[in-house]
């Protein structure tokens, strides 16, 4: 065997370790975010945000990710949508999953893309996560109550039509109407403070001329493979250098007034770009 084939293999190898290992790393990203609108009792209070699961398992029952949940002793928790990839129909161990999450703290789950492609496994695990005490916000609104002070929190489930056509194709999709979502979720107080969960972030500014004081998001997966400066490199939409890829984000109409927390989620292929756990701590006022 010639040296320049064994330096190949060696190459491959260790090109395949760095791949194996990076895509079993997982990072806890500790972001402060601000909120001019936060009432006074919510300052401090810990927000732990995840996204994306698809098939990933991460151990029996996965437990080699509820320690890191159970460290972030969060307040409360969001689950951004794709609990489970299009194809799947095993419903019992996402539900036990998320059920694992609700005895940490009060956890809210939205729809993404892929639960509309198993509409009556939706519809079952839907079901099942309510009597487990999860909140499913399918375009509605709860209200996170502290000492005598409120945040409306509403989920967004948008129909297929809105991330893919029926052809399969990306090209030309709608973006949401202030409108039409307030077809979907009434109109918002514009005196109280606002919390959206939208699992796609490329309709930030529909969601800010709407009143999200801060949305939610999941959907990029970190741009797939995260490179150093410009970011995330792909969308699941195959767009190349997406906008919005995993951070927060404020408003190009509202500014500081108007925020998008985006996190790169769990699942799914990915290159120098961590499965991530996103801690977020309330802070009222501007950064």
């Amino acid at each position: 065997m010639s040296l320049k084939t064994v330096g190949g293999l060696l190459l491959t190898f260790v090109g395949a370790g760095f791949f194996l290992v990076n895509n079993r790393e997982v990072k806890v990203s500790k972001r402060e975010l601000y909120c001019s609108k936060l009432p006074e009792s919510f300052e401090g209070k810990k927000l732990l945000i995840l996204s994306d699961l698809h098939k990933k398992r991460y151990g029996d029952n996965y437990n080699n990710i509820m320690p890191y949940c159970e460290c972030a002793d969060p307040d409360y928790i969001f689950f951004l949508g794709d609990l489970y990839s299009r194809d799947e129909t095993d419903m019992k161990p996402k539900a036990a999953f998320l059920a694992r999450l609700r005895e940490i703290a009060p956890t809210y789950y939205i729809i993404g893309n892929h639960e509309l492609f198993q509409p009556d496994c939706l519809r079952a695990l839907c079901i099942r996560l309510e009597k487990l005490g999860v909140q499913v916000l399918r375009n509605r609104k709860v209200t996170l109550s502290r000492e005598g002070q409120e945040i409306d929190l509403y989920g967004l489930q948008l129909p297929l039509r809105y991330y893919i056509n029926s052809d399969w194709s990306y090209r030309g999709l709608p973006v949401p109407t202030v409108e039409y979502l307030e077809k979907c979720l009434g109109k918002p107080d514009k005196d109280r403070c606002s919390f959206l969960l939208a699992h796609d972030p490329f309709f930030f500014e529909s969601y800010a001329r709407w009143g999200a004081d801060v949305t939610f998001s999941g959907h990029c997966h970190g741009g797939i493979v995260r490179m150093p400066i410009v970011g995330g490199l792909l969308s699941p939409e195959r767009k190349f250098f997406p906008k919005y890829t995993k951070g927060i984000y404020k408003s190009e109409l509202f500014g500081e007034d108007r925020k998008l927390v985006v996190t790169a989620g769990l699942g799914k292929f990915r290159v120098n770009n961590p499965s991530e756990v996103l801690v977020c701590t309330l802070r009222k006022g501007s950064e």
